[in-house]
């Protein structure tokens, strides 16, 4: 019944929000806004739930459609149902979710340790996932290990785009204190855009994609984007 009564009230309030002035490119809406969000006005779709993330990675996927037209299989982390929807539904991708938490993915995965053969994959989505994994070093050497050559890995993580140096401190542990000083209790660190730097390291070629700057305020501001939200685009050369 619970579900029933959530459709219900997503269906109410999309039909109450419906609008031009706004525009959410994974369930292809328009809204008058998009709906706050606990920490910040303006950040989620009505109907399908997504976060200016999501958007932004669908917008990068459909701007560059060569990324998944060669692709086969797709391993996404921590999936989204919002995105996790549309991702399910690409003809000819061998689409894999994971997540350290087996509830609801098709496989249980630790990202520092994954059991999975080399190259396995053409395409890997991970978002949100590093900051809160303390040896992020080894997540990043086995993203780059199951990635295919000639494929790409898409890494999102919440950014202080004002700092050049990514903040950590292992010492900091108390709950209170990780979210004063990485944003959330349970971040190991808050990144700045030098994690570029990190994700070279294993062998990637990395690309900081600034969706923000190649749409265009006014497209960024339909498609509620954050200036903070770059997308580090990782191939894995032939």
């Amino acid at each position: 019944m619970s579900r029933v009564l959530a459709a219900v009230r997503v269906r109410a309030a999309t039909a109450r929000h419906r609008g031009s002035a706004v525009h959410c490119p994974l369930c292809a809406r328009g809204f008058a806004r998009f709906k706050d969000d606990w920490n910040r006005p303006g950040a989620l779709c009505w109907r399908c739930g997504s976060h200016e993330r999501h958007r932004a990675q669908w917008l990068l996927l459909e701007r560059r459609p060569e990324l998944l037209r060669r692709a086969r299989s797709l391993l996404h982390f921590s999936p989204e149902w919002c995105l996790r929807q549309r991702l399910q539904a690409l003809p000819g991708v061998r689409y894999v979710s994971a997540d350290r938490d087996p509830a609801g993915v098709d496989l249980r995965l630790d990202v520092t340790a994954l059991d999975l053969r080399d190259d396995a994959f053409d395409a890997v989505i991970c978002s949100h996932v590093l900051e809160h994994v303390p040896d992020d070093a080894a997540a990043m050497a086995e993203l780059h290990r199951v990635t295919a050559p000639g494929g790409f890995c898409l890494v999102m993580v919440p950014l202080a785009i004002d700092r050049e140096r990514t903040y950590e401190d292992p010492s900091i542990t108390a709950p209170a204190d990780r979210e004063r000083e990485f944003l959330q209790r349970d971040h190991v660190r808050l990144y700045a855009p030098d994690i570029a730097g990190r994700l070279r390291a294993p062998g990637f070629e990395v690309e900081t994609v600034d969706l923000l700057a190649e749409l265009g305020p006014s497209a960024a501001a339909r498609h509620g984007l954050l200036a903070s939200d770059l997308i580090f685009l990782c191939r894995r050369p032939e």
